[in-house]
């Protein structure tokens, strides 16, 4: 077998042997069939954390593509506590935070949250349930976020405005128009694209964080550059050449390279770049192998070091080496020192999505 094969089978195996059974199981909540927000390092849930709606979506983003009925069926779960439970009744608008019970805590009608639900009713049709009417009534609930050039960060139009929203409603957007085929999903995605290349990225590979109200760059004092985003969009303009059939003709190599500069010492990316922070998350670290599997897979020459298997020796040995099969430190020190002290269920869509497109490139072991 061949190394790329043995670390596919590595990865499958902790997908479907230890994290979907530990996030479908201990990370739900049996009294409300929610899941929870986050497991202690130790695997036991924090009952007394707020939740995050987007979290719940995001999970049945994931559990949907598991070959378990189970976990599918948890996935539909899931995303039906979202649709009936997750409105305000008195505005309309989507919650964003909810209380330990799943009462209603905070109502944003969040583009970012917006985006992922949508993003799981893209997964929940393509993989054959019936979410016609939810994604309609998505549909209306984000025309309400609609702007001039893009869209609106919440309901109350706050400032600054982001580009990390608009690449999950990129996502999304191309999520859709691989599920449905449907014209108005791929001119959405186009739309947040044509934001990317005009306004976010800058012409030397950086993509920039914060704008006001007209999309002009805040003060330099104010921006963050944030290499995983960087990674990532380079695995999203990839995905959308794919299911779109075209070239974009973006500079994926100078942007990968860009992200690649930001690294430090450990040679992993931190959270914030320009200047460089003293923290690292996860996320951005299954970013980093996101966009080199691309990078590699558009036969691309990657530096020492950024090669797919050493950036996942590198996240296992600091994120995935973990007491609780399945689970993840979240946060790290540069120097290497523990940050965090739980594992928030967020995490799972960045590593899911990361596994699973190693284990696509580079097959699943013979049974």
């Amino acid at each position: 077998m061949t190394e790329t094969a043995q670390a596919a089978a590595r990865l499958e195996a902790w997908l479907t042997e230890a994290a979907l059974p530990l996030w479908t199981g201990t990370g739900v909540d049996a009294a409300t069939g929610t899941v929870w927000e986050a497991l202690d390092h130790d695997g036991r849930p924090l009952e007394d954390m707020q939740r995050r709606l987007r979290v719940q979506v995001r999970q049945a983003y994931c559990f949907v593509m598991s070959d378990a009925p189970a976990h599918r069926e948890l996935a539909l779960q899931l995303f039906r506590f979202a649709m009936d439970r997750g409105f305000d009744p008195v505005t309309g608008h989507l919650a964003a935070r909810l209380a330990p019970d799943t009462s209603i805590l905070t109502v944003l009608h969040d583009l970012y949250d917006m985006a992922f639900m949508l993003l799981a009713a893209a997964a929940l049709t393509e993989a054959g349930f019936d979410v016609g009417a939810d994604l309609a009534r998505l549909e209306a609930e984000l025309a309400k976020l609609k702007a001039p050039r893009g869209w609106y960060e919440n309901a109350g139009h706050s400032l600054p405005r982001r580009q990390n929203p608009h690449m999950h409603l990129f996502e999304a957007m191309t999520a859709l128009y691989k599920a449905t085929g449907e014209a108005r999903f791929r001119a959405m995605a186009e739309e947040c694209l044509g934001l990317f290349t005009g306004v976010f990225l800058t012409p030397d590979g950086r993509v920039l964080e914060f704008f006001d109200e007209d999309w002009t760059p805040v003060a330099e004092a104010e921006q963050a550059i944030e290499p995983g985003h960087m990674a990532e969009w380079v695995f999203l303009v990839d995905q959308f050449e794919q299911v779109a059939g075209v070239d974009t003709g973006l500079p994926l190599a100078t942007i990968f390279a860009a992200a690649l500069d930001r690294r430090d010492p450990s040679g992993l990316l931190p959270d914030v770049s320009d200047p460089q922070c003293g923290t690292r998350r996860t996320w951005p670290q299954t970013e980093f192998l996101k966009a080199a599997l691309v990078l590699r897979r558009r036969g691309g020459t990657l530096p020492e070091g950024a090669d797919p298997e050493t950036v996942l020796e590198l996240m296992w040995a600091q994120y995935l080496d973990t007491p609780v099969a399945g689970g993840w430190y979240d946060r790290r020190a540069a120097d290497g020192g523990l940050l965090s002290d739980n594992m928030p269920a967020s995490t799972f869509y960045h590593i899911f999505v990361a596994f699973r497109l190693y284990i696509g490139l580079h097959g699943a072991p013979e049974a």
